[in-house]
């Protein structure tokens, strides 16, 4: 009897366990409940989220007839050299920097716009090494005979100070929440792309079509990003912005070349892939891969937007309500795009054998793997997001070498025995280490912030 009137403290207790697990577990539901409703019930929030969705999806109208026209319109092999171009640049750029964008978009969320004009000083200063490798590339090109793609790396070399140079125009834009600008910034960025198509509407060309069709892109991208960096420049001048601070100056380019570091070790793991499929496989094969990863990049820019609304109210919050903030929204977002994902996927299988070549039907396949990856790589880019807010460059760091160490080595290895699905496995692989090892991290970081 003693042993069965023991028992049942343990049997109450399990009860009241349970109670109190679905007490929280409600209560939980009640909190994502209502911020649900207070964000829909915020009207400035779908004022802007209205105006950003609306250029992304006239953009992304305009990248859908652009990429079938493209296909259309050039050899397959010369759409293979337009990937081999974009898989170089992902590396190559960072020679220039880039991370000093995220930092300048970092400080003038914070009420520091004047570190746009650091941006625009250090950031085409260092283009010059960036342009140096390109022509080193031209050279390299031409020695293996491939004459278009050699005039193509020359091209992207010499106007790579000033397309891929005055890129912070954007997040100047995003980070003082300007959003009609940067909603007309989107529209005419996006026109530039079919410049190139004047040309070969008129058959005729320089060297190749692909090479002229370049060409046309790049000079109108050139004169675009010019144009929006000296009005921005301008219009700061004319408001008499005052200079950065000598230390704030330096902390910003100390940050800018961290998150540049940042970035290269996430090239490594995101972008093996396809600079792998480009050196190793045919322009042909290239060609579906590049196509994919254009439709996937469309889709990408949904996370682009969010993240343009969300992250200037996010730096100025508290530690423990930005953590929390983030837990609840991460949620949201991660079950919007999985089923997001899953509906573009079906739709991409129903367009592509209609508005492409049937030679480019692979695309749709390749396709779902980029759409697995980017809804597998989410929580990691939250994560990733929340340590950039707090400016703790040596968690970004942890995340992104242990995910580039998968990116390179699994990709390296599939690649010769699966081809490009080998190369996408490797990158999947990495997506899960990304997010995985993010959230990890997350919570580890200062739990007791939860509390508040």
């Amino acid at each position: 009897m003693g042993n069965v009137y023991s028992k049942k403290p343990d049997f109450f207790d399990m009860i009241k366990s349970m109670g109190k697990t679905r007490s929280i577990l409600q209560t939980k539901y009640t909190q994502l409940r209502q911020t649900i409703l207070l964000r829909m019930q915020n009207r400035r929030f779908w004022r802007d989220s209205i105006l950003l969705m609306l250029a992304n999806a006239i953009v992304v109208a305009l990248g859908l007839v652009r990429t079938p026209l493209m296909t259309w319109m050039l050899p397959k092999s010369e759409v293979g050299m337009l990937g081999v171009v974009a898989s170089w640049l992902p590396f190559v750029q960072l020679l220039s920097l880039p991370g000093l964008d995220n930092a300048t978009y970092h400080y003038v969320a914070k009420g520091k716009p004047a570190a746009f004009f650091v941006n625009l000083l250090y950031r085409i200063r260092w283009s010059l090494l960036s342009s140096l490798c390109f022509i080193s590339g031209a050279i390299y090109w031409y020695w293996r005979g491939d004459v278009p793609l050699a005039w193509m790396f020359i091209i992207t070399g010499i106007s790579y100070p000033v397309t891929i140079g005055m890129t912070a125009s954007a997040g100047m834009l995003g980070a003082q929440e300007r959003y009609k600008g940067l909603f007309w910034y989107r529209i005419f960025e996006s026109l530039t792309d079919f410049t190139g198509f004047i040309p070969l509407a008129f058959s005729a060309w320089w060297i190749s079509r692909v090479v002229t069709f370049y060409s046309g892109n790049q000079l109108a991208t050139a004169i675009q990003q010019a144009g929006a960096s000296f009005f921005l420049a301008w219009q700061m001048k004319r408001l008499g912005v005052p200079r950065l601070p000598k230390e704030d100056e330096k902390e910003l380019v100390r940050y800018g070349k961290h998150l540049t570091a940042i970035a290269g070790i996430g090239a490594f793991q995101a972008r093996t892939d396809a600079l792998l499929v480009g050196a190793i496989l045919s322009l042909e094969t290239m060609a579906d891969y590049s196509i994919a990863l254009i439709l996937y990049e469309q889709f990408r820019r949904l996370w682009n937007v969010y993240l343009t609304i969300r992250y200037p109210p996010l730096v100025k919050l508290p530690v423990a309500r930005r953590r929390y903030r983030m837990i609840r929204e991460g949620t949201v977002v991660w079950l919007g795009f999985t089923g997001l994902g899953f509906f573009i996927s079906i739709l991409v299988h129903i367009l592509v054998p209609i508005i492409l070549p049937s030679s480019y039907n692979k695309s749709a396949s390749y396709m779902d793997w980029l759409i697995t990856i980017f809804v597998v790589s989410i929580p990691g880019f939250f994560a990733e997001t929340y340590f950039r807010t707090e400016q703790n460059e040596k968690r970004q760091y942890l995340m992104r070498i242990a995910a580039a160490i998968v990116g390179v080595a699994a990709p390296a290895l599939l690649v010769f025995r699966w081809g490009a699905y080998g190369a996408l496995a490797g990158r999947l692989v990495a997506s899960i280490i990304l997010s995985l090892f993010g959230i990890w991290l997350f919570f580890k970081d200062k739990p007791q912030a939860l509390s508040g």
